[in-house]
C-alpha cells in the first residue's frame, strides 16, 4: 500500500466462520483481506509481540497519542463505505495465507499480508496503529466466539 491508511474495520461473517479486515486509504483504495481463526491468532500473536518493543498494550494504550485517537472515536468511528472507489485485491478480497514482518527504517512495523497466490497488501504500522489493530482484532475475535490466547474470560464456565 502506498498512501496512508484512512479507516480499518474488522467484521466477524458467521457463515464463513471468519473476520474481515477492510483497510481504506486516503486516495479511496479498500483492502479486503479474509482471516481464519488459525491466521488470526498468528497475528495477534504478531501484534503483541511488536507492541511488546513499545511496554506492551497498557503502555502504548496510556500514551497521549493514542488518548488523542480514541478521543476522536478511532473504534467506534461508522466504517465509510462511499470513500472506496478502487479495489487493488479484488472486491472479494484475499483469504491471508502468509505474513511477513519487517522493522522500518522509522522504527514502524511493517505488515505484509499474502494470499497463498498473488498479490497481498503491506501496512507500515507505527505504536498507535499496532495498538488500533491489535484492539480491533481482539473485537473481532469477541464476536466471533472464538477464545484466542485467552482473550475472553473463560471462568465462567463450567469444566467436567
Amino acid at each position: 500500500m502506498t498512501d496512508q491508511l484512512h479507516q480499518v474495520n474488522v467484521t466477524y461473517a458467521g457463515k464463513e466462520d471468519r473476520l474481515l479486515l477492510r483497510a481504506t486509504t486516503q486516495k479511496g483504495n479498500e483492502y479486503r483481506i479474509w482471516l481464519t481463526r488459525r491466521f488470526t491468532a498468528l497475528l495477534l500473536n504478531i501484534l503483541n509481540k511488536a507492541m511488546e518493543q513499545y511496554g506492551g498494550a497498557p503502555t502504548i494504550g496510556s500514551s497521549q497519542q493514542t488518548k488523542q485517537m480514541l478521543k476522536a472515536g478511532a473504534l467506534e468511528k461508522v466504517f465509510e463505505e462511499e470513500r472506496t472507489t478502487n479495489y487493488p485485491l479484488g472486491e472479494d478480497g484475499i483469504l491471508a495465507f502468509g505474513v511477513k514482518t519487517a522493522n522500518t527504517s522509522e522504527g514502524n512495523l511493517s505488515l505484509e499480508i499474502l494470499p497463498e497466490n498473488g498479490p497481498g497488501v503491506t501496512f507500515n504500522l507505527n505504536k498507535q496503529l499496532l495498538y488500533m489493530l491489535q484492539s480491533l482484532l481482539s473485537q473481532g475475535i469477541a464476536r466471533a466466539d472464538w477464545h484466542i490466547n485467552g482473550l475472553l474470560d473463560n471462568s465462567s464456565q463450567q469444566v467436567h
